[in-house]
């Protein structure tokens, strides 16, 4: 009851609730958007090639660019800049579904889809940022990061599976048209709720990056999520390769939303019990535990052990990314916030590409347990990264 308290209470906030759920459905539809353009330029040439390269286009341009329009957020408001930006995103959705409808050449999808890409709002960003408006800095912004890393997690997990039906079984661009309507239509709502928005912030020195990210407080947290990105990134491909090995591939997807299970619940737990555990303690136990089931998982072969150590992994997720979330909310200034935030979920999408194909090649050339292996390795150096950002001392906020 204490626990679903301290939620509750985020609620009371003046304006939690109104914004609350229009940034939860838009993250649904921003979830959606990646795989929603497979599916659209897949089922108009016939080949997964092109696809890929569209998709690439999409993630490749917002995980570049997305952290310049970020910086425009901060300093003009998150209002400001989405009245230019979800116009501009709206329309290149809609450019893709019409080229693909109308079998226009391919390099109308790729530009229409990177367009797309570097337009699309950071919901996640918007929202941490109008949380720590609201907390003020006290205690209540670890449930708040927690809720909003559950909200993640639901929507990660349900978006794929609700682009898949309906562009299998309707038609492949609806799920692209759903996953934009989504995108325009919430994060609308969300900017209309003025009350939560955090107030304009000087522009930081710097021409294109803004200088103070370079401080050394901040640049652990872009290479957390960088390794983060390429566990994610790698075990996707593992898990797979892992199910088809044992003849359960349909049931590979199920497996994967079990790990997605676990880190939902350890998130709530956390958030709900943050003041008593602590934000280094829960980094470390989180950091050796995923490092110790990934190495599990590279000495394993059966099935039992492939669906335990998965979801014990992935349970193990969440007091890595909540408490990071802390910190980085305690060591970046009001001004910086927003970018700080972009900046972790693009060195993120880049670990991801950098895993995907060369733990895919090790996995083609030797084994599954060979790319769990690999991805045991890259978890060595998240543990040291972990332990300088656990350190006892508060890190030193950037001026």
């Amino acid at each position: 009851m204490s626990a679903l308290t301290n939620y509750r209470q985020l609620f009371l906030l003046p304006g939690a609730g109104r914004f609350f759920v229009p940034a939860a459905l838009a993250r649904l539809g921003v979830a959606m958007q990646s795989l929603a353009i497979l599916w659209a330029v897949q089922g108009a040439t016939g080949s997964f090639a092109i696809a890929g390269i569209a998709t690439g286009a999409f993630a490749i341009t917002e995980a570049l660019l997305a952290p310049q329009v970020a910086r425009f957020v901060d300093s003009h408001g998150q209002a400001s800049v989405a009245v230019f930006q979800l116009p501009v995103f709206g329309l290149a959705a809609a450019t893709l579904v019409v080229a693909t409808s109308l079998h226009t050449p391919a390099w109308v999808w790729l530009m229409a889809s990177a367009v797309a890409g570097v337009s699309c709002p950071q919901i996640g960003s918007l929202a941490a940022a109008r949380w720590r408006h609201l907390t003020d800095g006290t205690a209540q912004i670890s449930t708040a990061l927690a809720l909003e890393a559950a909200v993640n997690t639901v929507t990660f997990m349900v978006g794929p599976v609700l682009v898949t039906s309906l562009s299998a079984t309707i038609h492949p661009a609806m799920g692209l048209v759903i996953a934009t309507g989504l995108v325009v239509v919430f994060t609308a709502s969300l900017v209309r709720c003025r009350e939560s928005e955090p107030p304009r912030q000087a522009r930081g020195p710097g021409l294109v990056l803004d200088a103070r990210l370079l401080d050394r407080a901040l640049l652990p947290f872009p290479a957390l999520h960088l390794l983060l990105g390429i566990y994610f990134g790698g075990t996707t491909i593992c898990l797979t390769a892992a199910a088809l090995y044992l003849g359960v591939a349909p049931y590979a997807g199920l497996i994967g939303a079990a790990g997605g299970v676990g880190g939902l619940l350890a998130g709530f737990v956390y958030g709900a019990s943050s003041h008593r555990i602590g934000t280094g303690p829960a980094m470390l136990l989180g950091s050796a535990g995923l490092f110790l089931f990934c190495f599990g998982l590279s000495q394993s072969h059966g099935l039992v052990p492939l669906v335990l150590l998965s979801t014990l992994a992935g349970a193990c997720v969440s007091p890595i990314v909540v408490p990071a979330a802390v910190k980085l909310q305690e060591a970046a200034p009001a001004s910086l916030y927003v970018q700080a935030i972009t900046w972790t979920g693009s060195a993120s999408a880049l670990g991801t590409a950098i895993a995907a194909p060369l733990i895919g090649q090790l996995v083609d050339e030797r084994s599954a347990q060979a790319g769990y292996l690999a991805i045991t390795g890259v978890l060595s150096l998240l543990l040291i990264v972990t332990v300088l950002l656990a350190r006892d001392r508060r890190l030193s906020p950037v001026p």
